[in-house]
């Protein structure tokens, strides 16, 4: 295998403003007040950009669960969103697959109805398949990476369609990832209906804790670190667009607002496109069905 990133073109928008850093638009959203009330279940919280998540969801007035199987990580977090923010939070040490229904409840017991899951929760893994051992380690990428977030889904739906609505933000990106993001494809034509909001996005390009132990072969080592030069968004861009889509997500009709975030549910965001831009293009997104994963035929 070999790939010359350099004759790569990594910009793949058409005409979108392109941003690495937050913005206006997303951060005009990311007031104190933007989410006081809700209640978000932030999973993959402990580092990276699940953290940064959690403390964004926190300063934007949301009660914040988070879930992660560090505890140490998750517990220095709590303290950091109580110290900063006073907001409620509720550390869960776990993995997304060991039992969805119950870290449901628990949340729901201790902080209130979930409003919002962030699926960021994520594991990658960079080889050559041929010369895999056997497909377990390929095989619990797609069951962290597709399985968790579906289970967390499953579990969360019997709240939101009670109380008619519901927000979910699943991360978005390689071939495991392609796979959940098909499948909520699909099951967005349903829980729409059900008041159930699904947005898949992008989180952008930076260097993450997940990366490291990931990449096997010296071949892809070679390759991931000339990959780093393109790695210059920043860890808050995921974290206030994520912010700003619940809040969207959540507000009641306004200026034509609502029905704009509705036209994205069950479609790919690239966090450094601009949010403004897309959402007043999104009667033409939807009329041409773009953003959608699909097969072109001739």
């Amino acid at each position: 295998m070999s790939m010359d990133l350099d004759s790569v073109d990594l910009n793949l928008s058409t005409g979108i403003t392109q941003h690495h850093e937050p913005y206006p638009f997303i951060a005009a959203l990311n007031k104190p007040t933007s989410l006081t009330g809700r209640i978000a279940l932030v999973t993959g919280a402990s580092r990276g950009i699940g953290r940064n998540t959690a403390l964004a969801f926190a300063a934007a007035g949301a009660s914040v669960a988070v879930l992660a199987r560090t505890a140490a990580d998750l517990a220095t977090l709590a303290s950091e969103i109580k110290e900063k923010y006073g907001t409620p939070v509720l550390a869960i040490t776990g993995d997304v697959l060991a039992d969805p229904g119950s870290i449901v409840c628990h949340v729901e017991e201790k902080l209130g109805k979930i409003d919002i899951l962030v699926n960021n929760a994520g594991i990658y893994r960079m080889s050559h398949f041929p010369q895999e051992k056997d497909i377990s380690a390929y095989w619990r990428v797609f069951e962290v990476n597709v399985k968790g977030p579906l289970s967390l889904l499953h579990a969360v739906l019997p709240g939101f369609q009670k109380r008619g609505k519901g927000t979910v933000i699943t991360s978005s990106y390689d071939a495991s990832k392609a796979a959940v993001q098909k499948g909520i494809q699909i099951l967005d034509m349903e829980l729409r209906e059900l008041g159930v909001l699904n947005f898949l996005i992008q989180p952008g390009t930076m260097a993450t804790y997940l990366g490291k132990g990931a990449v096997i072969g010296e071949e892809f080592e070679v390759l991931l670190s000339g990959y780093a030069k393109y790695m210059i968004d920043s860890i808050d861009l995921p974290a206030q667009s994520m912010v700003a889509l619940a809040v969207l997500a959540g507000n009641e009709k306004d200026k034509g607002g609502d029905e704009r975030v509705k036209r994205l549910s069950g479609r790919y965001w690239d966090v450094s496109d601009d949010l403004e831009q897309i959402l007043e293009k999104s009667a033409e997104i939807a009329e041409r069905d773009l953003y959608h994963l699909r097969i072109r035929k001739l």
